[in-house]
């Protein structure tokens, strides 16, 4: 294709077909939705237990970060959506939106809690129930997920009993303590944004969905975007755009193409000999990510529960395709905890999610034993990493380096958290099926102890935000502006989670879909 149109729209995962949605509402707009990876054609992405089929190499890029110097030199896992629809057709799917605090702490214009609120109202479809918190007629369709077993009820009694407590809804006035996720797979299947926006979308004349090829740059002429340079069927191609080009290719992939048309840090880019367009500094900074930490136990005498949910089992496939239900559609981790470490900490730094089986390595077979294991995630880190280039080869990786614990106060607040999970082995609720023989941190363990554990152990939530902040015209780091627009350069904007300025104390999908819808609104009424 080398053609023109009014819009390019450059990743097909969460944001992207939000905004191509939304765009061609007005029939009199031409858009194209460029995507690297195929179409979604994997029944696995359906239901909730098929995520790990999902991170096979042809739907999944399969980034590892750098060695991390904090992590005893581990390689961390950084897994991202290949294919339309996104890491969201990868993902377990849970919608944890943060709080007021976190939106208010970035100081944007229009950006504050009271204006994000109304945008989540719009967005969703709960089965919450309406009220100031939720929505019910937005196109997300979002339902609480199967308890699963008895041992979803138990951790939220362990949750009492250590004093974290419960909320009724994590998404509401409050979200520390216990709660049951609320997530995108509506009756046992997945509805990402392709189910809840594109799909409608497709039979638009003024959509074109263009998958298997891979945007090298943005084309920049006279401080203006005007088009995209892609590799498609073992060529490259171009195409122009009238109106605006939109990023929406993610934390790891905006900066890169940003970097690779000329947008970035001078000095980095003079020395890979790549033509300045804009000196941007913050481009490829303040990579910031979720931590998890996992602790695990086998219950004794094998009393308890465990999840045999099983794909390649022929009847628990063929029951989820009937019903939409059976242990396919049922999450190992149904429900967590937020909780603050300190009570000076503004929001919740921790966050506990709770698996109603054994521990299991990622995409393994399910346990032959029962038992539970607790996910101590720590969702305010303060240190902060880079994206940059290898070299100018578009085909060339990147280079991921999230910094993970370099802020020696991180591994300080982590260990709280985890001795706070500790705690819940100790419960009267989980004694029963609590064999402290076989966990894998006992419950005596001492800081040090912990803190050579959590080196050895901790891997990514897989929330990177942050390489392209939005920020003010005071801060010389931001990337774009409060309206998503790239500072110093004409019709070109970013809608994904790169845009995102710190972390939320909750999971980034649901803040990356409202960044879309807004993105579209501020381009519709411009």
């Amino acid at each position: 294709m080398d053609s023109t149109l009014d819009y390019i729209v450059v990743g097909g995962g969460t944001a992207g077909p939000v905004v191509a949605a939304r765009l061609t509402e007005n029939p009199e707009n031409s858009v194209l939705l460029i995507e690297a990876g195929k179409e979604n054609t994997k029944e696995a992405s359906g239901y909730v237990n098929g995520a790990g089929q999902m991170w096979e190499k042809d739907t999944n890029w399969g980034f590892n970060s750098t060695p991390q110097k904090e992590l005893y030199g581990r390689e961390i896992m950084q897994p991202r959506g290949k294919l339309i629809g996104g890491s969201a057709a990868i993902n377990i799917g849970s919608w944890s939106r943060g709080t007021a605090k976190n939106y208010n702490s970035w100081n944007l214009e229009g950006w504050d809690w009271e204006t994000v609120l109304k945008w989540y109202l719009k967005i969703e479809d709960s089965d919450k129930g309406e009220n100031e918190y939720r929505g019910v007629a937005g196109p997300m369709k979002l339902e609480t997920t199967p308890e699963g077993s008895y041992m979803t009820q138990i951790f939220k009694q362990a949750s009492v009993e250590v004093g974290i407590g419960s909320t009724k809804d994590m998404n509401g006035s409050d979200n520390e303590g216990f709660d049951i996720w609320q997530t995108i797979f509506k009756n046992g299947r997945r509805h990402n944004t392709i189910q809840n926006y594109l799909d409608n979308a497709r039979l638009r004349s003024n959509l074109t969905i263009q998958t298997e090829s891979y945007v090298s740059k943005v084309i920049i002429e006279d401080g203006k975007a005007v088009g995209v340079k892609y590799f498609y069927n073992g060529a490259y191609h171009t195409i122009r755009a009238n109106k605006e080009v939109i990023l929406c290719a993610g934390t790891f992939a905006t900066p890169k193409i940003l970097m690779l048309s000329g947008i970035g840090p001078a000095e980095f880019l003079n020395d890979l000999k790549i033509k300045v367009e804009k000196d941007l500094p913050g481009v490829g900074e303040n990579l910031a990510d979720h931590l998890r930490t996992d602790i695990g136990v086998t219950a004794p005498d094998n009393v308890g529960f465990s999840l045999r949910a099983n794909p390649e089992d022929v009847k628990q496939l063929l029951e989820w395709r009937r019903t939409g239900y059976g242990p396919l559609a049922v999450a190992e981790n149904t429900s967590a905890a937020f909780f603050k470490t300190t009570h000076d900490v503004p929001v919740a730094d921790m966050e506990l999610m709770f698996n109603i089986n054994a521990p299991v390595q990622w995409g393994s077979a399910p346990p032959k034993n029962a038992g539970y294991h607790i996910d101590v995630g720590f969702v305010q880190p303060k240190s902060r990493g880079t994206v940059r280039l290898a070299s100018a080869d578009p085909k060339d990786t990147i280079l991921i380096n999230p910094n993970y614990l370099a802020d020696e106060r991180d591994m300080e607040t982590y260990i709280k958290g985890v001795r706070k999970a500790l705690d819940f082995f100790e419960t009267k609720a989980l004694k029963p099926f609590t064999d402290h023989n076989t966990m894998s941190l006992k419950v005596d363990a001492t800081d040090s102890e912990i803190e050579d554990y959590i080196r050895n152990k901790a891997e990514s939530i897989y929330h990177p935000i942050g390489t392209a902040k939005m920020g003010n015209d005071e801060d010389p780091m931001a990337v774009v502006n409060e309206k998503l627009q790239v500072r110093g350069i004409k019709n070109l904007r970013i809608a994904d989670a790169s845009v995102i300025p710190d972390l939320i104390s909750g999971h980034t999908m649901a803040p990356t879909i409202l960044i879309a819808e807004r993105a579209a609104h501020f381009i519709n009424n411009e």
